[in-house]
């Protein structure tokens, strides 16, 4: 039997055009949207189960292996009982071994062989071991193509099987041409009246279902129910779970009375087919439960979530992620009904399964791949700090829960990354090394393309070295085993262990707050938790995000404005102190260094620019280091490579063209996306006197100046102590684009986020040649895209001093999409760089001072404050537009 396109499948990927289109489908409120979401997570995956891997094991025992033929028959029965048991940890051993077995006899290329690998990847698919069947089901597919030919039915499957899986993971947008294609193949080889066709059209009728149109839906669900009963017989599994997405139909209604039987029929198939104790059953149960839930009837909820549980972990694991779905929702039912205790328990143990399987997935696939995966899991985010701060907001324990989640969610996926290209820079073999190279051509080519003189390129050259840049990286990812080594686990304990003596880490986070009661998200919220390295947490609920956006804009707008006094700019910056961090003045007193973990819209301020209730700005009263969450304190305390002498790199020859020039009194341009292809910029001369000083402040420093300061010669130099790039730096604002190209482009689930478009390229530094494109053999349009594939593993200190270098685009609980993620990526242990356009002179001036600190022993964080309070002497210098600009983000200790 093929594979049946999940429900959950179907919800997601409009959810997803959705989020990214900013489109409002008929019926399909915000509100309405959190709820699915919700129910997202609840939902039956439709997956192929005992049925599809039995079919392949027939085909496996119809295949002749000579002498292991016997072995072979032993192996496939074997392998058969276990799984129609739902005993699939069971059957992993027997699976491997059928796999070596077809491999010796058939060799690598054989359909037989491409059976059994997926009846493998299908084992561990069930077991939520998402990183061991992805690579089997796309070299079970690749078998197949070859073999079969691309439009044969058992092609088809394989594309299902691996678009389930990376649904699974939230990468809806590679799912989604998986399924378009199988659908094709199967019209055409069995008919369009086909039970498998059959199976497509009501995966149609879901997509109807999330776009509002239930009266569409309705009958395609019905029609595809027509087909799929008579041919499989009123009683089989798969029918079963179609009964129960059209009991999700009813109840996206509030149809419940119709929902009911739908779903205790799909119950009484599932136990009389499969056994009371098969993982489907489980399944039917905890569906049961949430519609007895949702309407309040937790009396008959809390028995059916309790077997759902048990039968779970009993069949599946004790770290099964749907064994996690049901707790997380036996937590909810606890929680309405006031029993915190239970909830608690509940709760933390769903956490605690969400965490190792996030460790087990997150080391295969691109970044892409691992930001899709990462997002799957923001509501059981969302609902441990709602179960806090909305419901339990004295509860310590339950803070205790709030605080590490949050810290080993937010920033994870910067985390992650950084510590795989580590890896991959260091320890590959020759072979690799090649991928490796290759892939960073595909991005220079990429970045060049983005930025071409004359013309745009043709969006589906773009689409397709996007692809496979993807390819690449997933390729280098799953085939080095020591990618497979685990990072630090993240505890409270251990990250407050790294907060220095007199610091304190100030956690922002944005999220949804959840309410049990009415099972509805509501409008999102600012939060903050303060952690000392002894003692409780503290926390404060800031407020909702519109509001505090507001302040938050106000304030920024009027720090990075040259012309206002500061009796015009401090009022606003008042204000925006008074809602972050005056509730949190008493545990604040006492420490000199703030750890500032911003989310959302607060990665724009300049915290030191502040003003508190005496009228001083914060820098005059503390130390301040941007992290991107308390996570990256346990990154920090390892060291890299040792590193090379520092280079320092400024007062580039543009070279004069053609094009709209630039006044050189700033370092950097905010244009819209397109004006950079005509752009031209004007020479710095405050570089060239800020390059002079430095090189003696740095005397074993190499030195680029003019022609020599080109793209090419800083991407061949590796590790540096310090990297110094003074020129022009831009960012460019997200452009506008349509919905309809949203949904005609794979940008749709790698950058919906992000307008469609890769936010590393919009942010950059401007290098020799930079005006016709011509930099060495580069184009001199250094994008923090290409910023990434540098090997800066053991560089101290990176200060970008130009324009808009700490800018870029916002994804809550993963930072800001720019120049200093890059070099975080890259290896650089600190980041220096601007939040506004700055002044070519006194950037010069700041930046000696900030060296001259440096050499004097000082901290990196505490070098640039106190260049700025020196600023803050000169009467002409005092308002925050001329020494705030520039933040430190990293490590913030003096350098070795």
């Amino acid at each position: 039997m093929k594979q049946l396109l999940s429900h959950r499948c179907c919800f997601a990927i409009l959810l997803a055009i959705a989020t990214a289109t900013g489109v409002d489908f008929p019926g399909f409120a915000q509100n309405e949207a959190q709820q699915l979401r919700d129910i997202m997570q609840r939902l039956d995956a439709l997956q192929q189960r005992y049925s599809a891997a039995v079919s392949e094991l027939e085909a496996i025992r119809k295949t002749s292996f000579g002498g292991d033929t016997h072995n072979v028959i032993a192996l496939t029965n074997q392998i058969e009982q276990f799984q129609k048991q739902g005993n699939y940890g069971a059957a992993v051993t027997p699976s491997r071994d059928l796999v070596a077995i077809a491999e010796r006899v058939l060799g690598p290329h054989h359909p037989t062989l491409a059976a059994a690998l997926n009846n493998l990847a299908v084992t561990y698919k069930e077991l939520g071991n998402f990183s061991e069947a992805i690579p089997l089901y796309q070299r079970s597919l690749a078998i197949r193509e070859k073999a079969l030919g691309a439009n044969h039915p058992d092609v088809a499957t394989s594309l299902n099987n691996l678009a389930n899986l990376y649904t699974d993971q939230g990468n809806y947008g590679e799912a989604l041409p998986l399924y378009q294609r199988a659908l094709r193949i199967r019209e055409q080889a069995l008919g369009k009246n086909h039970p498998d066709v059959g199976l497509s059209v009501h995966n149609l009728a879901v997509m109807y279902h999330l776009q509002g149109s239930l009266t569409t839906a309705l009958p395609l669900y019905q029609g595809s129910l027509g087909l799929l009963e008579p041919a499989l017989g009123a009683e089989h599994p798969l029918v079963a779970t179609v009964l129960n997405n059209l009991a999700e139909l009813y109840r996206a209604q509030g149809n419940y009375g119709a929902a009911l039987p739908l779903y205790q029929r799909s119950l009484t198939n599932r136990e009389k087919v499969l056994g009371t104790d098969h993982p489907d059953v489980a399944t039917s149960l905890n569906n049961l439960a949430e519609l007895y839930r949702v309407q309040g009837n937790y009396g008959a909820a809390l028995p059916l979530y309790e077997r759902s549980i048990a039968l779970r972990q009993r069949t599946l694991g004790g770290d099964h992620p749907y064994l996690a779905l049901s707790l997380a929702s036996l937590a909810k039912a606890y929680w309405a009904q006031g029993k915190i205790s239970e909830a608690l328990t509940a709760l933390n143990r769903a956490l605690e399964i969400e965490e190792v399987n996030l460790s087990r997935n997150l080391v295969v696939g691109s970044e892409e791949y691992k930001r899709n995966y990462l997002a799957t899991f923001q509501d059981s985010t969302n609902t441990a700090i709602s179960f806090h701060l909305q419901g339990n907001p004295q509860n310590p324990a339950v803070a205790n829960l709030a605080l590490t989640t949050i810290l080993r969610r937010k920033g994870r996926l910067l985390d992650v990354l950084a510590a795989t290209i580590s890896r991959l820079r260091n320890q590959l073999d020759a072979s690799a090394q090649q991928q490796l190279d290759e892939l960073i051509r595909v991005r220079t080519q990429i970045a060049s393309l983005t930025f071409v003189r004359d013309r745009p390129p043709p969006a589906s050259q773009m689409s397709q070295l996007q692809q496979r840049a993807n390819q690449l990286e997933a390729q280098l990812v799953s085939q080095n085993a020591n990618f497979r080594l685990e990072l630090t686990p993240v505890t409270l304990g251990v990250v407050q262990q790294a907060i220095p003596a007199n610091a304190v880490l100030l956690e922002f986070i944005e999220y949804v707050p959840y309410n049990p009661k009415t099972n509805r998200w509501e409008a999102p919220r600012y939060a903050v938790y303060a952690l000392k390295n002894s003692g409780a947490p503290q926390w404060r609920d800031l407020g909702t995000v519109a509001e505090l956006n507001t302040i938050i804009q106000a304030a920024r707008q009027r720090m990075a404005d040259p012309r206002l006094p500061a009796t015009v700019t401090k009022p606003s910056l008042k204000a925006a102190y008074g809602r972050l961090l005056a509730p949190l003045e008493p545990f604040l007193e006492g420490s000199t260094h703030l750890l500032v973990a911003p989310d959302g819209q607060l990665n724009t301020l300049s915290f030191e620019a502040l003003v508190d209730r005496q009228d001083r700005y914060l820098v005059q009263s503390y130390t301040i280091t941007l992290l991107t969450s308390g996570r990256d304190l346990l990154r920090l305390q390892q060291r890299g490579k040792p590193a090379n002498p520092p280079l320092v790199v400024g007062n580039p020859t543009f070279s004069q063209g053609s094009g709209r020039a630039l006044a050189g009194s700033q370092r950097g341009v905010n244009p819209r996306s397109l004006d950079l292809r005509s752009l031209t910029f004007t020479e710095l001369p405050g570089t060239a006197t800020e390059v002079k000083t430095l090189s003696t402040l740095l005397p074993q420093a190499q030195v680029l100046t003019g022609r020599d300061a080109t793209e090419t010669a800083i991407k061949q130099t590796h590790r540096p102590r310090v990297l110094h790039l003074a020129t022009h730096g831009f960012f460019l604002e997200r452009p506008s684009v349509s919905p309809q190209v949203l949904q005609n482009t794979r940008g749709l689930n790698a950058y919906a986020p992000f307008g469609g478009e890769n936010p590393l390229l919009r942010s950059g530094l401007a290098l020799a040649g930079f005006n016709q494109r011509q930099s060495g053999v580069d184009d001199g349009v250094l994008t923090a895209f290409e910023v990434s594939g540098l090997n800066l593993d053991g560089t101290e200190l990176v200060v970008m001093s130009a324009c808009d270098t700490g800018r870029g685009d916002i994804l809550n609980g993963d930072g800001v999409y720019g120049l200093r993620r890059a070099f975080t990526l890259a290896g650089a242990r600190t980041q220096v760089g601007s939040l506004w356009k700055v002044d070519d002179t006194t950037t010069q001036r700041l930046m000696v001072a900030f060296y001259q600190n440096l050499a004097a022993g000082k901290g990196r964080s505490e070098a640039l404050r106190q260049a700025q309070l020196q600023f803050m002497n000169d009467p002409s210098k005092q308002i925050p537009y001329f020494w705030a600009a520039f933040v430190s983000s990293g490590d913030w200790r003096p350098l070795p």
